[in-house]
Parts: structure tokens; sequence; C-alpha cells
């Protein structure tokens, strides 16, 4: 970033102070500790921590300024007020962009949305100078921190958003104010928050109230609880589908895993028809696909750009990353979990694993509220369609899971434990799934079972 501190207390609503016009501001903080010269610091007050207790410390480390809510003492530096900071973050991020003149692309959805995110940003960096957030750096936090890390020499930002309750997509969305809004799917996630399916379809269309003039949606037409409220916002959103559907431009459909494990996929869009081989693999990774070939499309970028773009993606270490140890495959899928990333997850598995033994290590999906105990019920079923092995699980709904199963399960434990546990088996050949949501660490599982049979990472760039 860099903008005067005259240009931000303006943008913030506040009358620039003598010296203003001379102060540059190089970067945004959070954290007082990460504090050097020419940052501009920000008092977040957190479930922990409260930044205006650390707004001292943040002066001492060289801030420029100190944003805040509330009368601070001590702070040997200019302090900016406003009412709230994480609005006032979200104003200096909109400002910013503004003033870079930037194409924003807006990813959100109930899952893959990280993925098609990373998907896209490997396309369209083959032609443009393109920022996206870190990781899931994507609440109204880490949006705006991820916008301001981005320069006015990037031509496209794709910036991630997520919510887990109602509100959340009114507060992030204007922030984002995207050119292109892309949304990946819906389904059962963060209900806790969210209420049901037709709140997460509602939540998550309300990203198209914010889309700039002449802006473009892209939504999926696999789950007409979305495509319909997407309808109700935006006259002719485009659409994409996981399956072969006559009259919508852009499918991809799976078409079984190479020797390696590798996906292979056929993508169809207006420019024709390519088939290719990707670092993933699983019928639920086709919708991705097809998404980010129309999201790629309307932002100027051919069918063979794509085509490049996704065979150079390297896998992520967490998202249905493949570890070969002898003959013992683990599907290290531990980065989050909710009922539609667990079901595609298993049957992939299921499908990967062919003849040989299928075990789960799965964990509970969180933040499901009212229906934690019908959807764990249903994952139950989901592991009997695809008769493991063995069931090893970890989480307090261990028993709905059970009595969805009808089979026989056994707690996962520490990783010691599991261990144990997993030698028992005597499974030489054979496909193991770790899945769980993020709070449960089941990658700890994951890495205690990658050291076992020595298991190194599958995958790629082609």
């Amino acid at each position: 970033m860099n903008l005067t501190l005259a240009e931000v207390a303006r943008c913030l609503g506040a009358l620039p102070d003598d010296g203003f016009e001379e102060t540059v501001i190089t970067e945004v903080k959070t954290d007082s500790r990460t504090v050097t010269g020419g940052d501009l610091f920000f008092c977040i007050a957190g479930e922990n921590f409260d930044g205006h207790e650390f707004a001292a410390q943040a002066a001492k480390g060289g801030a420029a300024a100190v944003i805040a809510s509330r009368m601070i003492d001590d702070v040997d530096c200019p302090v900016i007020m406003v009412r709230d900071t994480v609005a006032a973050l979200g104003r200096l991020a909109a400002c910013w962009r503004d003033t870079c003149g930037a194409k924003l692309v807006a990813v959100t959805g109930t899952a893959g949305k990280t993925t098609v995110k990373e998907l896209l940003y490997n396309v369209v960096s083959q032609r443009f100078a393109t920022a996206k957030n870190y990781r899931n750096f994507n609440n109204q936090i880490g949006l705006p921190l991820s916008m301001l890390k981005a320069t006015a020499e990037q031509e496209v930002w794709i910036m991630e958003l997520g919510i887990s309750r109602r509100g959340d997509m009114e507060e992030l969305a204007p922030v984002a104010s995207p050119d292109l809004a892309v949304i990946t799917n819906v389904g059962p996630g963060h209900l806790e928050g969210l209420g049901n399916e037709a709140g997460v379809a509602s939540a998550k269309t309300s990203l198209l109230r914010s889309l700039r003039q002449g802006g473009t949606a892209v939504v999926s037409r696999d789950y007409p609880l979305l495509w319909n409220a997407a309808l109700e916002l935006v006259g002719s959103p485009v659409g994409f589908t996981g399956h072969d559907a006559p009259g919508t431009d852009f499918c991809a459909r799976f078409l079984g895993a190479d020797e390696s494990g590798d996906g292979r996929f056929l993508l169809h869009t207006p420019e024709g028809e390519v088939e290719l081989t990707a670092p993933f693999c699983g019928a639920h990774y086709a919708e991705n696909l097809a998404c980010v070939a129309a999201a790629a499309h309307h932002l100027g970028l051919t069918l063979d750009d794509v085509a490049a773009g996704v065979q150079s993606m390297a896998a992520d270490p967490q998202r249905f990353c493949r570890k070969l140890g002898g003959g013992v495959m683990v599907i290290d899928d531990t980065y989050n979990a909710n009922p539609l990333s667990m079901a595609g997850s298993i049957r992939t598995a299921r499908e990967m694993a062919g003849d040989r033994p299928l075990v789960l290590v799965l964990g509970d999906m969180r933040e499901l509220g009212e229906e934690a105990i019908p959807r764990h019920e249903e994952l139950g079923k989901v592991i009997r369609e695809a008769a493991p092995a063995m069931v090893f699980y970890k989480g307090d709904h261990f028993l709905d899971v059970e009595r969805g199963f009808g089979g026989y399960m056994r707690r996962a434990g520490e990783p010691d434990e599991f261990l144990e546990a997993w030698r028992e088996l005597c499974i030489s050949k054979g496909v193991v799934l770790v899945k769980g949501s993020r709070s449960l660490k089941m990658e700890l599982l994951a890495n205690a079972l990658c050291r076992e049979v020595n298991a190194e990472a599958q995958g790629g760039p082609k």
C-alpha cells in the first residue's frame, strides 16, 4: 500500500492534521508485535485480545498512526478515531482498491472456494499480474488486509469471501464490490449461523447485490436453491456445471484417476473441449474446474490458458493431497469438512481404492447447529455406501455417525493410540482418507500415519 496518512484520514471520514500529507503509510497491521516504521496499526477488539491495549506498543515499534474506536493514553503517534475499527479497515481496503483501479474477482461458496481461488489465480497469473488472499484469510479482517497487501501493479485481485452467520456477506460484499462474483455451490455448511440450505443460498447470493455496474455473476447451475436465488438478483448469470448439461456453456466431467492418482477431466467451453490431467481427483472437483473456466473466460483468457494453468498447479498439502508410502496411499484432506465436501471426498477415495481396502479416518463436521445430529447420521450412510475396511472417528458425534453407518467403528484417539490400532489392521496396500473440521486438527493423525508408512506427496505440475 502507498497512501498518505491524509488520504487514510479522508477515507475514514476524519480531518487530516498537520503533517499527515507528508506521512506515507506502507503497510497495515493488526498485530502490534509485527509493527515497524511506516505501518498503520488498527486496534481490533477480538475474543481474546483488544488491540487498544497494545496501541502504545505499536507506537514504540514505529507505527505512523493508530486507528482506534475509544480513547487511548500514552500513544506517541497520531490517533485517528472511528466508530468501528473493523468497518474502518474495510473502508480503507475499498478506498485502496479504487485508487489502484484493479479488477476484483470475489469467490464464495460452501465448498471449494479456496480451491477455485487458487486455481483461478494460477490460470489468470499467466497473463496478468494477479493478487490473492493467503489461504483462507477471507473474513471481515482477512479480506481487507489481503486487499491492502495487493499493489497497484496487480491488475486482477482474486479474493475469497467466507461467511458463517447472517449479516457476514452484507459486511464483506461492499468491501469487495466485485467486477466478477463467483459462487461455487451451496450446501449444509455453517448452518448454526445461517439456518438452513435456503438461508445459505440467500446469504451467498447477497454478494451479487454488490456487483459493480457492468459486473458479471458466475454461478453453479447444479444447485437449484443457489441458481434460483441468483436469478432473483441478476438477470442473466453465467452458469457452469460439473455434469453433462445441454445448454450450459461451461461444463466439466470427471473421467477417473490415472495411475498416479491424478484426476482426468473433460472440460467444455464455448471455445471447444479439452481433456486434461489435474493434481486433484474426484467428481466433486469437476464443478471447480468448470467454475474456473467460466470465470477465466470472462476475464479474457482462453481454454488453452485454463488447461495450462490447471495442469501447472501444485497440490495443496491439506486438500485431498495424496501421499504414497509403499502400497498405502494416505489422502490428507484435513483442511476442513462439511457435509458436501465430506461426501465427495469419501466417494472419490472409494473409487481410487478400487479393489484395495479403504480406511476412513474422519472427524466431526462443525458449525451445523440443530442439523448436526441428522447430518452426521447421513455421513454414516455415506460411509456405509463406501464399504470401508475400517472407520476411525474423532469427535462428539461418534454415536450419530455409527447409528447411520450401522457397522463397527473405532475412536481415533491421539496419534499414538491411532497408530497402534492402525498396525493391528496389517494393511500393506490400500487407501486411507483423513478428513474432519479444522478445529479437530486431523492433520496430526494424517502426519503420524505418513511417518509410519514413509508416505511422500504425489502429484504436482505437469
